[in-house]
């Protein structure tokens, strides 16, 4: 293989034979080459360092302010606990937790349970408190319901148990309300998975 040095050695090979006779004719006719002094560049001596380079400049930042981000869910929700918290505080000098869960339209135990978390006191009831009217006609009405729906197990035939875990109420809440409402609800045979009815 041809190397593209030699290429380029022949290409030049005329130009430089032609400086060679050029050369020999001038000093045929007497000619001389002079060769002129050093020009005086003395090169630097080659020096290797240990040193480490200088460290670079620390590279700062700029703060940006951020747009603020929308709120979360949860950031919503504790929003509206707190205006909740607020009015309730705001009810809590003039209204007592049954007339202020009224006002707010959330349950008693709710009101109770924020009142206990915020240390929030309410106006004391002059007569009743948990046992109020208003309270007890709640607690009447859900007695009702429960009663009519466990006459509705009974003409199904159904034991006392599974009543019970139908209706996700213990065993003396069911004798409460059979009691209260005057239910004959027999109880189960021995060795047998329906009731006596």
């Amino acid at each position: 293989m041809i190397s593209i040095l030699q290429n380029e050695v022949e290409r030049l090979r005329p130009a430089s034979e032609d400086i060679a006779a050029r050369t020999a004719l001038f000093l045929a006719a007497g000619g001389m080459i002079e060769e002129g002094p050093a020009s005086g560049y003395v090169p630097k001596p080659i020096t290797y360092k240990t040193q480490m380079p200088p460290a670079p400049k620390p590279f700062v930042r700029r703060r940006v302010e951020a747009a603020p981000l929308p709120l979360d869910r949860e950031d919503v929700r504790e929003q509206a606990r707190l205006k909740l918290v607020e009015h309730m505080r705001q009810l809590s000098a003039t209204h007592t937790q049954t007339e202020a869960a009224a006002a707010l339209g959330i349950s008693r135990r709710n009101v109770y349970k924020h009142a206990t978390m915020n240390d929030i006191t309410f106006k004391k009831p002059e007569r009743g408190g948990a046992n109020n009217n208003y309270r007890r006609d709640q607690m009447g009405e859900r007695d009702a319901k429960y009663a009519e729906r466990i006459r509705a197990f009974l003409e199904l035939g159904i034991t006392r148990r599974q009543c019970c875990g139908k209706l996700a109420i213990n065993n003396k809440a069911f004798e409460r309300f059979i009691a209260t409402h005057g239910i004959d609800y027999p109880k189960a045979r021995r060795g047998s998975t329906s009731c006596a009815a």
